[in-house]
């Protein structure tokens, strides 16, 4: 008999076009930005982990003399953060962009990530078109998508896109698609390759609350003598039997009155039969143990933590589960934690900052470069510290 190897599945996001929707779907069932906002919420590392990078992608903002509106209400700092978060969370973002009939921007915003897709590419795989819908499953209908034009400042490009929509009053404008993965149709999330780990956390937290619950968790188990005796003895239409139960249940509201945290100091009451001298004879109490084993979870659960912290650009440990005994007194260890973060999310922030600028380009009147201020300033080594 030959041996049969059989290879294990591997999960792989499906990108093909779809010719009912004209779109390129975004995973099998084109859902893959939803799955991954769903893995990285349960997961209390992922989302902690895409919070700090996109906080150390957006750094402290820029130094600006006056609040620089994008949108009607958006400054581009806040606009600078939620691009952060986006490409923290999905590796991507879409842009919205806004031009005036003098061709220069008048305004810019990031769109809801799951609301985008990419529309059909041409010959030359150039594709002109973003569709925005508000949901992405169930019965869709072409007719409702918002088909919007891919960003292009050329201002023939601009004259020849408002034309064929009928004026500037009916003009939607562009989206900029950012993809941190150019290699791909779509970008892939930070959190994409530990999505089941995401997964593991958030069952295993699932798991110990059902046991808390439902489970044997410091139980007390009290066994006594039948507290209704022979049938024979008690007819179930006697008046005796009747008597028996209403006992049983006092008992047990006793029971339930006696025990735990809240009733300490409580006095219980049990009444022997006149020939019984041995407590044991008529009651028993036994505490039952929680069958929470938590070391089957200790290894799994550090191990998942530590995936996950590597995935979004390697996380130091410290910037998400805060030890003072780890830091020290001067809380050195901490600023070096959050310079080497810093530098793992170099290549981000650099195509961040240059996004913004390509945007700020022809932006109102607007004419200067803008520079994120890091986070952290580089830790600077004093002559002590080079000795010690």
């Amino acid at each position: 008999m030959g041996l049969k190897v059989q290879l294990m599945d591997i999960y792989k996001r499906i990108t093909t076009f779809d010719k009912k929707l004209g779109v390129i779907k975004n995973g099998d069932d084109n859902n893959y930005p939803e799955i991954i906002d769903r893995y990285i919420n349960n997961s209390v590392t992922a989302k902690s982990a895409a919070n700090i990078m996109a906080t150390y992608l957006s750094g402290k903002g820029f130094e600006l003399e006056n609040e620089l509106l994008v949108n009607k209400n958006l400054t581009l700092q806040s606009f600078t953060r939620k691009l952060a978060r986006s490409l923290s969370r999905q590796g991507g973002a879409f842009v919205h962009v806004n031009y005036n009939a003098n061709y220069k921007k008048v305004s810019f915003d990031v769109l809801p990530y799951s609301h985008c897709r990419i529309g059909e590419k041409d010959d030359n795989k150039y594709n002109g078109k973003i569709i925005v819908n508000d949901t992405w499953t169930g019965k869709l209908r072409r007719e409702d998508f918002n088909v919007i034009d891919v960003y292009n400042e050329n201002e023939k490009v601009i004259e020849a896109q408002v034309v064929k929509a009928g004026g500037w009053d009916k003009y939607k404008g562009q989206v900029w698609y950012v993809n941190l993965n150019e290699d791909y149709d779509y970008a892939l999330s930070p959190a994409d390759p530990v999505m089941f780990d995401c997964d593991s956390e958030s069952q295993s937290s699932i798991f110990k609350n059902k046991s808390l619950r439902k489970g044997f968790f410091g139980k007390t188990l009290i066994v006594t003598k039948p507290l209704i005796g022979e049938r024979e003895i008690y007819p179930e239409d006697g008046v005796e039997y009747q008597a028996a139960l209403s006992e049983r249940k006092a008992f047990k509201e006793t029971i339930n009155n006696f025990i735990g945290a809240e009733n300490v100091g409580g006095a219980l009451h049990v009444e022997l039969e006149h020939d019984q001298t041995n407590l044991d004879d008529a009651i028993k109490i036994q505490q039952i143990g929680s069958d929470i084993n938590d070391k089957l979870f200790e290894y799994t659960e550090r191990s998942v933590f530590n995936n996950i912290l590597m995935a979004f650009n390697n996380v130091p440990s410290g910037l998400i589960r805060s030890d003072v005994t780890m830091f020290g007194n001067s809380g050195e260890a901490l600023k070096e934690m959050k310079f080497t973060y810093q530098e793992n999310t170099t290549q981000e922030r650099e195509m961040l900052e240059q996004t913004i600028n390509k945007l700020l380009v022809n932006f109102k009147d607007f004419n200067k470069e803008v520079k994120i201020v890091p986070l952290i300033d580089k830790p600077i080594k004093t002559v002590e510290d080079v000795n010690q």
